[in-house]
Order: structure tokens, then sequence, then C-alpha cells
């Protein structure tokens, strides 16, 4: 659109929403609250119109000009998205990817608006407006430093309680964790020395101290190929389903299909 015909469009959108949508500061323009708050909903609508559009065409990620917004966690982000970004620098594709932590957001109510995707998670949400797909089973370790005096190959449930924890925090968890009501059960409590909402500064933590960390053996196995850790089998049967999901909406969209296709294989082969 030229600079004129812009400007008449913002101006018969300012009519519609009764707002001023954009307002001059000493650093150039910027969008008003208003302007933010419809940018979810209307970046939804114009998806549909295009995917309605498109429905029955290939999606070629060589050529689209698209931004995905993923909340895929950690395990997501460390597993998935290096192989993602490799495959669409091979493609020299002009998609563009961008990351969201679960914690502190409504994932639902992103979801609605647009904002986020696909959301990568160890259980389905329960609204039908959401569909979902487990994608995967994560089985659960210990991860220690190379070294540790106490720690050895294995371990008994009485000496993984006696250890100092970093212990991940799961975004809006209430209660006490699975592994912790195992071990009440046998009349032991861990001290959780340290709580973390995210594993990213884990292996840098523990590759320092004699604390012990549980986690996805996939994620265990790729801090322990770049720092100085051992793997230990966790002393009680743990696994963790990781479910993809996203707004139904979303479900006939080309773009929005060939993602959840590509990131489901590729979840398969990590």
């Amino acid at each position: 659109m030229s600079q004129p015909a812009m400007s008449l469009a913002i101006a018969r959108f300012r009519q519609v929403t009764g707002d001023a949508l954009f307002e001059n500061t000493g650093r150039g323009v910027k969008p008003t609250p208003r302007a933010l708050q419809l940018a979810g909903p209307v970046r939804r609508a114009l998806d549909l119109v295009s995917g309605a559009l498109g429905q029955g065409n290939e999606f070629n990620p060589s050529d689209c000009e698209r931004t995905f917004n993923l909340a895929l966690g950690d395990s997501g982000e460390i597993l998935m998205l290096p192989r993602l970004m490799e495959f669409l620098h091979e493609l020299c594709s002009p998609i563009r990817v961008r990351t969201l932590s679960a914690a502190g957001l409504d994932l639902a109510k992103e979801m609605r608006s647009g904002n986020v995707d696909l959301h990568g998670w160890i259980e389905p949400f329960e609204m039908k407006e959401f569909n979902s797909q487990q994608i995967g089973t994560l089985e659960e370790v210990c991860l220690v430093r190379t070294g540790h005096p106490e720690v050895k190959d294995k371990l008994t449930l009485e000496q993984y309680a006696a250890l100092k924890h970093i212990v991940y925090q799961l975004p809006s968890s209430y209660g006490p964790s699975s592994v912790d009501r195992k071990l009440w059960s046998r009349g032991l409590k861990r001290e959780h020395t340290m709580s973390v909402h995210t594993y990213f500064d884990v292996p840098r933590i523990l590759s320092v101290t004699d604390m012990i960390c549980s986690m996805p053996v996939t994620l265990a196995r790729r801090f322990a190929e770049v720092y100085p850790l051992k793997i230990v089998p966790l002393p009680m049967t743990r696994e963790l389903p990781v479910f993809l999901i996203w707004h139904r909406n979303m479900e006939s969209d080309p773009g929005h299909r060939w993602l959840r296709e590509y990131l489901i294989g590729l979840h398969s082969r990590v």
C-alpha cells in the first residue's frame, strides 16, 4: 500500500474502533493500548481468512513469510527448536519463529487470541475448543556431576532423598509433586535446596555442586554431552506424557498443519 492509502485505511479503522490506534512520541509512532489489545484477534482473523483461501493448496515453507509463536517448554526448545531452525535455514525460508515461556501466561487465553500457535505440555487442555496430540513420553532420570562423592552408578530411594535437590517447578503447579508423594509414602523427604522455573541453568549449577536434579532423559543426555555430568537412573518409575496443543480454529490452516506435523515427526526422532 502507498503511504496515502495506508493513512486512509488507518483513518477508517480508527472510526470503526473509536481509538487513535497510534500516537506520536519523542521516539516515533507507537501503538495505543487498544491497538495492542486488538492485535491478537485481528491476527487470528487474518490467519483464518488465509487458511480458508489456502485450503486444498500445498504449504511451501520455502516462500512463506509468516511468524509462528511457540510455547514448547524447556524440552521442546532444547530438543526441537535447533532442528526446526536448521531445517528452515537449509530451505532459506522467510518463516520467523518466536518462543514464549508458559510461566505467568494464561496459555488458553493467548491461544484464543492468536498470540500462541502451539503449546507443548504434559497434559491436554480440557476445553473442547482445543485440539491436542500426544507426541511422546519422557522418562525421568537423575543428573549429577562427574565424580560426585556420594553418587555412583545407581541410587536407592533413601540415598536419593538424602541428597540436596534442584527441583523444577512446573508452571501453575500446586501441591507436592509425584516424586515427593512417592517419597512420603516410604517415610522419606527430600530437601528442595533450589527450585527453578527452567532447566537452562541447572547443568552449570550441578557441575560445581553436589546437588542432584531429576529431569527428562533426553534433556539429561544433551546436558551431559556439554558439561562434566553423568546420568543415574531415578530410583522410581516416572514417565511424563508430552502433548502438542493448538486451538481448533487452526486445525485446517495449511501452514499450521505443516508445522504441527513437522514437530510431531521431529519429536519421535530426538
